[in-house]
């Protein structure tokens, strides 16, 4: 009886990972809480990082995301990344509705996830294989709010017990291509103006 108990237990915990083995479970997508029964979240600093290759991005374009390990000999096997809005006024619970893609195609440790019924708005692993990294993309939403800033929030598990809901990327401003063309355009008129004063002046 005792061995069909132990055996019965260690079947049971890969499936604990953010509550699914294959995937992180619908209900963590509001509060990004793993569904381990008994657990807290660490409150210690991470041992993890959230590394956006921009600070800046326009409507309509992409960032690429890093989760890392960052000790040496550091791994997780699940988590779940969101782009979460930093200046709503629910900015703790308010997911931006972009679309998570798998950087590389033939990745099988990660898959896009469908929160709250938005597709691809999310993006989590695949199943407790021990990971050092993973990278993905995001791409911003055409319609979203410039004024609302952008940061990658993630909850990350390295064991049943043992797991952290404070890893957040650095924050992402989101620009308007008019703005940018505008911007562009700007500079082609006051250096065409320039140009024609060191004209005027030597001649």
């Amino acid at each position: 009886m005792a061995a069909c108990i132990v055996l019965l237990i260690a079947c049971a915990l890969p499936a604990l990972v953010l509550g699914y083995s294959t995937a992180a479970g619908p209900p963590a997508c509001i509060n990004l809480t793993p569904q381990h029964d008994g657990t807290i979240a660490q409150n210690s600093t991470p041992p993890y990082s959230l590394f956006v290759d921009t600070n800046s991005v326009k409507k309509g374009g992409m960032v690429t995301v890093t989760l890392n390990a960052t000790a040496t000999d550091g791994y997780f096997e699940g988590f779940l990344v969101q782009a979460r809005c930093t200046k709503c006024s629910t900015a703790d619970t308010a997911i931006v509705p972009g679309t998570f893609a798998k950087y590389t195609a033939s990745d099988g440790t990660i898959q896009t996830m469908d929160c709250l019924n938005v597709t691809k708005n999310s993006i989590t692993h695949t199943s407790e294989f021990k990971k050092k990294s993973v990278m993905f993309t995001w791409k911003v939403p055409a319609g979203y709010d410039v004024s609302q800033g952008i940061k990658f929030r993630a909850t990350v598990v390295k064991s049943l017990r043992t797991w952290w809901n404070t890893v957040m990327s650095d924050e992402i401003s989101v620009t308007t291509s008019s703005c940018s063309r505008s911007a562009s355009a700007m500079a082609v008129v006051i250096g065409s103006i320039i140009a024609s004063l060191l004209l005027s002046h030597y001649l």
